[in-house]
């Protein structure tokens, strides 16, 4: 699975490499009279302290939480830029709690989809995602640069590209939000960035956390001619998602052309890995997105987040994209608290 989580996150890490070197689902907030929550100051992150936090989108200490709208921008040349991503913050004795918030046309859920023609599969398919980037310790470098502290980027060569440290004293907290294959079991997928550990593999600086069980799990017979999903659902055909506890033996008789299987089986993720509660809502065109994690989780592949201490990190998202295609933030943000 470790290796599986390598070539997921590899294009990720792309997008921040070449801008930056330049529980059921709560219901979707309602909308109302209340006041707007007052504004952050430029690219900080301001979390409230409150006396208990939840997953709720919709929580009342959300109109005291300062929001800090950043902007995103294109990873490749020639691409548009991306939305404005809202974002807010609170934390109480022992969660740090973060709501983000952009527009978004669909709710997509076709990561690596299978599609049957009626002779063989065809696999294609993306999914939305926000992910964050956090320093591990003290890191004066990426507290000034953000995301440049860790491209490697020299190389007229793209595919030479890197993201990851110079030592393996130097690491990074990355969380990965995705709409298809986290976020309907509740989680973000939670991994660690370092040093390039093999040279002709630019993906082996990011590793999974320490999972116990779960994670999201290619939907693969692994075959390497005419490859064919390995498990379908046992209740619903039609549905874009596979939950591990309804997956049952893979039965092509029961497909008719047109049809698609799940790319992925999914179940939430115990360990390091699942570190990170994630609630996500699409709807009128936007996702809101809320996502707690302990401010210390004991874990050595996780940042430890001090109330007090300011903290630097960087933001990307991505509307149905699997490439390089993602949008990120191009200053440096830092979380301060109040």
């Amino acid at each position: 699975m470790k290796r599986l989580l390598f070539v997921e996150t590899l294009a990720i890490a792309l997008a921040f490499v070449i801008a930056a070197c330049g529980g059921a689902p709560a219901a979707a907030p309602q909308g109302g009279t209340a006041a707007p929550a007052p504004a952050s100051k430029p690219n900080t992150l301001t979390a409230v302290k409150v006396d208990a936090t939840t997953l709720d989108a919709a929580a009342p200490y959300w109109a005291q939480a300062p929001k800090l709208d950043v902007s995103t921008i294109t990873a490749l040349p020639g691409k548009p830029g991306g939305p404005a991503v809202s974002i807010q913050a609170a934390y109480d004795d022992k969660y740090l709690v973060i709501r983000s918030e952009w527009p978004d046309a669909t709710n997509t859920l076709t990561r690596n989809t299978w599609t049957w023609d009626g002779t063989k599969f065809t696999r294609a398919g993306q999914e939305d995602f926000i992910s964050f980037i956090w320093p591990i310790g003290n890191n004066a470098t990426f507290a000034s640069k953000g995301c440049a502290a860790t491209c490697h980027n020299t190389s007229p060569d793209q595919a030479k590209w890197w993201m990851g440290s110079d030592g393996a004293d130097v690491r990074y907290d990355g969380w990965f939000w995705m709409s298809a294959r986290t976020n309907p079991v509740g989680y973000t997928n939670d991994i660690g960035w370092s040093i390039l550990s093999d040279p002709t593999d630019m993906g082996s600086p990011r590793v999974a956390d320490a999972v116990d069980s779960g994670g999201f799990v290619d939907n693969t017979d692994g075959a390497t001619e005419n490859p064919s999903p390995k498990f379908m659902s046992s209740k619903d055909l039609k549905s874009l998602l596979l939950l591990d506890a309804d997956k049952v033996a893979f039965d092509k008789t029961k497909l008719a052309a047109g049809d698609t299987v799940p790319g992925f089986v999914l179940a939430k993720a115990v360990g390091s890995l699942g570190d990170i509660e994630a609630n996500g809502v699409w709807a009128n065109g936007k996702w809101v997105v809320v996502q707690r994690r302990m401010l210390n989780t004991t874990h050595p592949d996780d940042a430890v987040l001090i109330p007090s201490k300011p903290t630097p990190f960087g933001l990307a998202v991505a509307d149905a994209a699997g490439d390089a295609d993602h949008k990120i933030s191009q200053e440096v943000l830092t979380l301060e608290w109040k």
